[in-house]
């Protein structure tokens, strides 16, 4: 392949971001003053798809008060695909490491197939507090040295949730067949005036659960991000929305003998067809925008993993359904469901998050013209009240954020080289 050097400079600036809470929710005197610290994340060859936080700086049932700090860190081990190069399997270019990798020479005699020693594609990760997402762009998997980050909050009173999810697609030793797997790993801590204090205790709702319904929709039909696909830099991606509707519910406590379900509904929109891989100077790119490969979707109740995949769907891309039929994976016991009614309650605030996986042309690779294949995630965020909602408190959801989560405001460069 020919010799290329693209020096790509980012700059990460640092905004503003505000949540618009219910006009019910906490008052200024319902709230802490914090700073969320990240410590860069390492990662670790483990051989599969994997997320974990670091427990020697978060753990769960940890208590925090007023000017504390609340650091955390988080291993990994996802294919995550960056065209500039990542701290990843394969360097961040795992796509080429699989699609150029040749077959093993087999010793005379064997009569079976010849077979490959790369099966992991590409994957992705999302990092989630409450009810805001904290992304995984900013987290700088590209350097080494990581970049430590303290975001200054106000956060409520209460419990919270920290959440990481991945998701990768692994094909068989053949480069035949397909299939998903996915990690999942949660903490939850507590806000109190200071750390002394003992905190409310978390009741398990047992007798509630949430029936969650998943609706893809033609691109153009999402409220609030949706696009036609006119030219080429408009290409496919995984899109997800509340219906909001169903976004914000107050449900009441149920008992025994007396079940109470609570019904979210999200759509989104995202590519399922199959992947076809073509090779151009800059290594392996997807053959047609309109054909971006397959997806998966996940739910997740706060720290309590519950999934639910996609093994045939039809998703909507731009007003035309395609079909792909998949062979799911359980690679983490307790984080596939087959059904669509999930548990995990507490009495309570919760969280549901509904996350879609899919591919989208990587969006530097695409202003040079070439179509490189990225796994993507994009969310819907469910709350949901159980029992009897506090009067001096309200629902308290959400969080202001007075610095964007994990913003940088420094200047990274990263180099790609071909050979």
């Amino acid at each position: 392949m020919n010799k290329k050097g693209l020096i790509l400079i980012f700059l990460f600036v640092v905004s503003t971001v505000g949540f618009v809470a219910l006009s019910n929710a906490a008052t200024d005197d319902n709230k802490v003053d914090v700073t969320i610290n990240y410590v860069p994340s390492a990662y670790i060859d483990m051989g599969y798809c994997w997320v974990e936080f670091d427990e020697r700086f978060l753990d769960d049932n940890s208590v925090f008060g007023q000017n504390d700090v609340i650091s955390f860190s988080f291993s990994y081990d996802v294919a995550i695909e960056a065209w500039f190069g990542a701290v990843a399997l394969g360097g961040g270019l795992q796509t080429d490491a699989w699609f150029f990798e040749d077959q093993n020479n087999w010793t005379a005699g064997y009569t079976g197939t010849d077979l490959y020693n790369s099966t992991r594609f590409t994957g992705t990760m999302d990092v989630l507090l409450d009810g805001y997402d904290m992304g995984m762009s900013n987290f700088d998997v590209g350097a080494d040295r990581g970049t430590y980050q303290d975001i200054p909050l106000q956060m409520d009173i209460g419990w919270h949730y920290l959440t990481i999810t991945a998701a990768e697609l692994v094909s068989d030793a053949n480069h035949t067949s397909w299939h998903w797997e996915y990690s999942h790993d949660s903490k939850r801590f507590y806000v109190g005036e200071n750390k002394d204090i003992i905190p409310t205790l978390v009741e398990t709702a047992y007798f509630n659960n949430v029936n969650v319904t998943a609706n893809a929709v033609a691109s153009e039909d999402l409220p609030s991000q949706g696009y036609n696909i006119t030219n080429w830099l408009d290409a496919p991606r995984p899109v997800a929305e509340a219906v909001f509707a169903t976004q914000y519910s107050e449900v009441d406590e149920g008992i025994e003998g007396t079940n109470v379900t609570a019904s979210i509904e999200a759509n989104f929109n995202a590519s399922d067809t199959n992947l076809n891989l073509v090779p151009n100077i800059y290594g392996v790119v997807i053959d047609s925008i309109y054909e971006m490969g397959p997806m998966t979707t996940m739910w997740v109740v706060n720290n309590n993993p519950g999934v639910i995949w996609n093994g045939s769907a039809n998703i909507a891309m731009d007003n035309v359904f395609y079909n792909a039929t998949r062979d799911s994976y359980e690679n983490d016991k307790g984080l596939i469901s087959h059904t669509n009614t999930l548990p995990g309650l507490n009495v309570g605030q919760n969280y549901v998050y509904f996350l879609v996986y899919g591919f989208a042309a990587d969006d530097i690779a695409l202003d040079y013209g070439h179509a490189a294949p990225r796994l993507q995630v994009d969310l819907a965020i469910f709350h949901i009240w159980i029992g009897e909602l506090p009067e001096s408190t309200g629902l308290g959801f959400g969080i202001l954020i007075s610095v964007s989560i994990l913003g940088l405001a420094s200047m990274l460069y990263f180099v790609r080289r071909r050979k």
